[in-house]
């Protein structure tokens, strides 16, 4: 038996529910190794659901796969493939094809509904009978159903559920989006970017658990063994959250500073290109250390952070007690998430100036701002807590008159990504254009930007804050920020 014979003997057992794992592994190296063979594949797939000869479980899994390809094909030649498949399973040959104006038959309901095990044994029959009319099928479908087997040919990682903000789509095909769609499904080799601190994505995981992304954060989806799935953090914040049922597949993260590992925790990851920090608030993760390969089990209410640099000392730790007062001190070089330095004066030493960043918007042209963002992370070795009468005190300075829109981002305390929340103040309220300003804003100002997450901030932990202004480059500078409470 050739390759090809092969091929087409393994392909049809799986398009038919027979294929095992061990058939399946060989389905999967053949194809690897023949680009070829995945048109041959396609044409295959497009005859057993032209025949309905799918199996029952794989049909309704199936159907986006068949409308794509269907809908590539000129309406004549689908109308010509539906009579040719009809005359293959009732045994006509050829020669009686009539040209009339019975093209446009199907299958009967009689034929539809006639047993599985009946219905293959005739397929099987037509597709020796027959391999000249076969033959013709291929050279009708081979272009769209070549490109529709391409698409989906790679196992289905996730599919995105939300996306808010600036977002980029770098595709496993080399094809490059400026914003990512609701409803993409991903697979291995995909790229995904939130490009501004009040944007973020949340991905189903197609099992019950979801993954999101946040602020300046870019995640890359790596090949994975079967039992597992794989992503590689490179920078940003993540959260992990499983549903009720338990997950069936691990899931494992990389970052590039250590190796991630869990089932059904609920977690979270921080990192900058040389150091994590791995929370867990239920369930457990195992922790490796890219430096030296040291490995740490972190259960619920714990965490570890991994350094390159050996920094921090890798021991598994209680999650701290929360603080409810923050100060980000320019001068100690806190994480910059959008940003540029600028040269310090006799007043400031330390100067943070906005940077521009194109955010699309659906339907119409991209927006341009000017943003400054700071991982309060990054800032402090406690949780910073947000309450009801907490304030926001930025003090700054904008060179041209210009509302400015101030925002954070949060998380709930011992949880997952809760959202954010911004407010606008006008340009009377900073003060001339030209001199610095101090404004505090009490947190009751802040509006959500998705209450289903968190109505309000009372109760979060702070993960980033941000200043920044609309269209319109007023010279925006930030020289401190601070959060206190009330009392």
């Amino acid at each position: 038996m050739n390759g090809d014979d092969r091929f087409v003997e393994l392909w049809n057992d799986y398009l038919e529910g027979e294929l095992g794992e061990s058939g399946i592994a060989e389905l999967r190296s053949l194809v690897a190794a023949d680009d070829r063979l995945l048109k041959l594949a396609a044409d295959s797939y497009q005859t057993h659901r032209l025949l309905g000869l799918l199996a029952d479980e794989s049909q309704a899994r199936q159907d986006a796969f068949v409308r794509e390809t269907l809908s590539r094909l000129p309406s004549n030649d689908e109308r010509f493939v539906g009579d040719l498949m009809q005359r293959l399973t009732n045994d006509i040959p050829p020669e009686e094809f009539a040209a009339d104006g019975d093209a446009d038959r199907r299958l009967s309901l009689r034929d539809r509904t006639r047993p599985f095990a009946e219905r293959k044994s005739t397929f099987r029959t037509a597709l020796r009978a027959w391999p000249s009319a076969m033959a013709i099928v291929v050279l009708v479908l081979l272009t769209a159903s070549a490109f529709a087997f391409f698409s989906t040919g790679k196992p289905r990682v996730a599919r995105v559920l939300k996306v808010t903000g600036s977002s980029q789509f770098f595709g496993s095909s080399g094809k490059t989006e400026n914003r990512l769609n609701t409803g993409t499904l991903l697979v291995a080799g995909d790229t995904l970017e939130t490009r501004s601190c009040d944007a973020w994505v949340t991905l189903d995981l197609l099992e019950d658990t979801t993954l999101t992304i946040a602020g300046h954060s870019t995640l890359r989806i790596l090949h994975a063994e079967a039992d597992e799935k794989r992503f590689e953090l490179m920078q940003g914040s993540l959260w992990i959250s499983p549903g009720e049922q338990r997950v069936a597949q691990r899931l494992l993260i990389q970052t590039p500073t250590a190796t991630f590992e869990a089932r059904d925790a609920v977690l979270n990851l921080q990192t900058s290109s040389s150091e994590t920090i791995v929370r867990v608030h239920a369930g457990s993760a195992r922790v490796t250390q890219r430096l030296d390969g040291r490995v740490a089990e972190v259960s619920a209410g714990h965490q570890v952070t991994a350094s390159l640099g050996g920094k921090a000392s890798f021991d598994v730790i209680p999650q701290p007690q929360p603080i409810d007062s923050w100060s980000c001190h320019l001068t100690k070089g806190p994480e910059v998430i959008l940003g540029h330095w600028l040269p310090p004066t006799e007043n400031e030493r330390a100067r943070l100036g906005a940077a521009p960043l194109l955010w699309p918007i659906p339907d119409r042209d991209p927006v341009m701002l000017y943003a400054v963002a700071i991982a309060a992370w990054k800032s402090s070795d406690r949780p910073v807590l947000l309450r009801a009468d907490s304030r926001l005190r930025f003090r700054g300075r904008t060179e041209r008159p210009q509302t400015v829109r101030f925002g954070f981002s949060a998380q709930k305390m011992y949880g997952v990504f809760a959202g954010k929340f911004e407010t606008d103040v006008a340009p009377e309220s900073l003060g001339p254009a030209g001199e610095a300003w101090e404004v505090e804003i009490p947190l009751a100002n802040f509006r959500p930007l998705h209450p289903h997450l968190a109505s309000s901030a009372d109760g979060l932990e702070l993960t980033d804050v941000y200043a920044l202004t609309i269209e319109v480059d007023a010279g925006l500078e930030i020289t401190h920020i601070e959060l206190s409470p009330n009392h």
